[in-house]
This record gives C-alpha cells, sequence and structure tokens, in this order.
C-alpha cells in the first residue's frame, strides 16, 4: 500500500477544505486507529518494530524494573499501524525506532527510542505542543505532560512522582511540560470568546455542532500570509456530517462579507446547499436545512446560499 503523506493542509487549500480537515482528523483527543500501512513522516513508521530496537525498549524496561518484580513485570510493544491515525491527526513528524508501554510507580509508562538525541527532544516537544493545541481548539483542559528523557530515548509517564522515579533508575532527567494557559491559537482572545458563545447557542437550541474546535489561524493563514483575519474561526459538523463555521470579526479584521464571500464560494461547502447566518459581530455558514433554526437560536438574520 502506499506510503500516506503527512503534510495535514497543504498551501493551496481553501479554508473551507482546512477547517473540514480538522474536524475529520478528529477534533477530540482520544485514541489511535488500525491502520497497518507504513506513513511517511520527517521518518517512516515501519510496518514492524526492528528486533534491536524491541532490544533498546526491553533493557530501559529492565532497569526500571530494578530490584523490584512488579514494576515494568510486562512490556507491551505498540503496533507501528497503531500509530498512524495518531501521527497523522496531531502532525507529528518523528518515528520512534521502537514503543512500549508497562506499569510502574503507579504510573502506564510510555517508553520511546530514536535514532538520535536530537529526534527525541523534537519528539518531546511536539508530541506535547501539538496535543496542547488541539486540546485548546475543542476548550479540553488536560494535566501536565511528565517526561524523563535519556541519550536516546524518552518514558512518559502519568505523574511527576513516577516519573521522577523511573529517572532515578535510569539516570534520566525527569521534566514537566504545561499546555499554557488561554491559548488561542493565535486569534484574539475576545475572538474566541465570540465564536464559542455562538457554537454553544447551536448546541443548547438542541442542533448539532459536535466536536466544535478552533482553526489555527497559523493554518488559516497558509498561502495568505499577511492577509487579514477573523477574529478567530472554528468549525463543528451537523448530523449529515456536513461542516459549520463560525468567525468572529472586529476592527482591523478580515471583512464579514469577504470571508462568507469566499466560504460560499467554496465547491466543497456547496455541494450541499448552505447559507450563510449574519450576527453583528460574527458570521455562520450552515447546512440551508437549519439555518432558520440557527438564525432563531442565535439571533442572526438568513444571507446568501449557495448550493442547488
Amino acid at each position: 500500500m502506499k506510503s500516506i503523506t503527512m503534510k495535514s493542509i497543504s498551501m493551496n487549500r481553501s479554508i473551507a477544505v482546512a477547517a473540514a480537515a480538522l474536524l475529520l482528523a478528529g477534533a477530540g483527543l482520544a485514541g489511535c486507529g488500525g491502520s497497518t500501512s507504513k506513513v511517511t513522516v520527517a521518518q517512516t513508521l515501519p510496518t514492524a518494530w526492528s528486533s534491536a530496537a524491541k532490544k533498546d525498549v526491553n533493557a530501559i524496561a529492565r532497569k526500571i524494573q530494578g530490584s523490584d518484580a512488579k514494576s515494568c513485570k510486562k512490556v507491551v510493544f505498540l503496533e507501528p499501524g497503531n500509530l498512524v491515525a495518531a501521527h497523522l491527526k496531531y502532525n507529528w513528524m518523528i518515528a520512534p525506532r521502537a514503543m512500549a508501554d508497562c506499569d510502574a510507580f503507579a504510573n502506564t509508562l510510555e517508553i520511546a527510542t530514536f535514532e538520535s538525541s536530537k529526534d527525541r527532544d523534537a519528539y518531546v516537544k511536539e508530541r506535547s505542543e501539538s496535543i496542547c493545541r488541539r486540546a485548546s481548539a475543542v476548550d479540553a483542559p488536560l494535566p501536565p505532560f511528565q517526561w524523563v528523557t535519556g541519550e536516546k530515548w524518552s518514558v512518559q509517564g502519568d505523574t511527576r512522582g513516577g516519573v521522577d522515579r523511573a529517572a532515578k533508575r535510569l539516570g534520566g532527567e525527569s521534566s514537566t511540560y504545561r499546555c499554557p494557559k488561554n491559548e488561542t491559537l493565535g486569534w484574539r482572545k475576545a475572538g474566541v470568546v465570540n465564536v464559542r458563545a455562538i457554537a454553544a447557542k447551536i448546541t443548547e437550541a438542541s442542533l448539532t455542532c459536535q466536536g466544535f474546535a478552533l482553526m489555527e489561524r497559523g493554518v488559516f493563514l497558509q498561502g495568505r500570509e499577511g492577509a487579514k483575519t477573523p477574529t478567530a474561526l472554528g468549525a463543528c459538523l451537523s448530523d449529515d456530517g456536513k461542516a459549520l463555521f463560525v468567525a468572529g470579526f472586529g476592527n482591523g479584521s478580515m471583512p464579514k462579507d469577504d470571508f462568507v464571500g469566499e466560504i460560499l464560494g467554496d465547491k466543497t461547502v456547496c455541494a450541499a446547499p448552505s447559507q450563510a447566518v449574519i450576527g453583528p459581530d460574527w458570521a455562520a455558514i450552515v447546512p440551508a436545512a437549519i439555518a432558520p433554526a440557527v438564525a432563531t437560536a442565535t439571533g442572526g438574520t438568513l444571507g446568501a446560499t449557495c448550493g442547488s
């Protein structure tokens, strides 16, 4: 089977396609999939871990165990194919040589080995930061990330006490990464509050707005560097799997009419009837069938349409 390229949103994609990609990749924080194909990242996830890589992971687990037979008693290797969905979802670029879980110190420890310490540092950074960004997108607070790192390996645990004990046995360095507070993904804070409030009104009216997530402003600006943007932009899914877009506007932002025109000029959106709902400092693009109900729920007015 051909490799899957990791570039999640290309430079020439429209706003609509980019936001839809965010939703289809899974706005929630759960889970990995079950594909068994290779996936091309900055490196490549193999179809199976090498014997040498697994030996290195087992050696780390044995050091964690020490004289305590209960610690890391069972080492469970994570199948490379089961990591594909997470790599795609979070746009991870670093592939470990091998990865496994074991239980010790009341923690589930995830052990990973790498080709170099540079890869290890990049892995720890991109994993922590990307999950924090996704959590911010869906407004889901996360506990801090707990890490132990050594020459060409990392261990992620659940608590600082647990990773400190692992660090002592491994001779590694423990660290804590906390997600930034009030992360807005590059948008204005007032804009984020605004679009979340509109999405909440849609949901409170018993209209489906599943998995509302902020799009990253940097992604919005790909291919349009220096252009004006909304004050915030998010999207969710309706009952029939169609995307609903909610954008905020204010002084110095992208003009509301320009945004509505661009979204309603998108073939992906207009493959099914869609309609704008307009508020004083926001606009939503929704499936035409529910537009009147959205307007009632939000106090907006019905605007332009597209699609047959």
